[in-house]
């Protein structure tokens, strides 16, 4: 197995992080390795921080992007 082959998984975690969360998932999706897992668990955010990730879910389809809802 190539080194670059290798899966890098990214965990982040948000709270209330409707400003700034776009541009950090994206700023880790143009980094020069591709094989990228981003895991974000949302800790009950009160702002658009959800509904934001998932219209990121949608977007980002050539990476792993797992969103766990910290709400229930």
């Amino acid at each position: 197995m190539n080194l670059n082959d290798e899966l890098v998984s990214v965990v982040m975690s948000t709270y209330n992080g409707s400003l700034y969360v776009a541009e950090q998932i994206e700023s880790i999706i143009n980094q020069t390795y591709s094989n990228l897992e981003i895991i974000l668990a949302d800790d009950a955010s009160t702002d658009n921080t959800f509904d934001i990730l998932n219209l990121m879910l949608k977007k980002v389809y050539d990476f792993t992007l797992k969103i766990k809802d910290e709400r229930r």
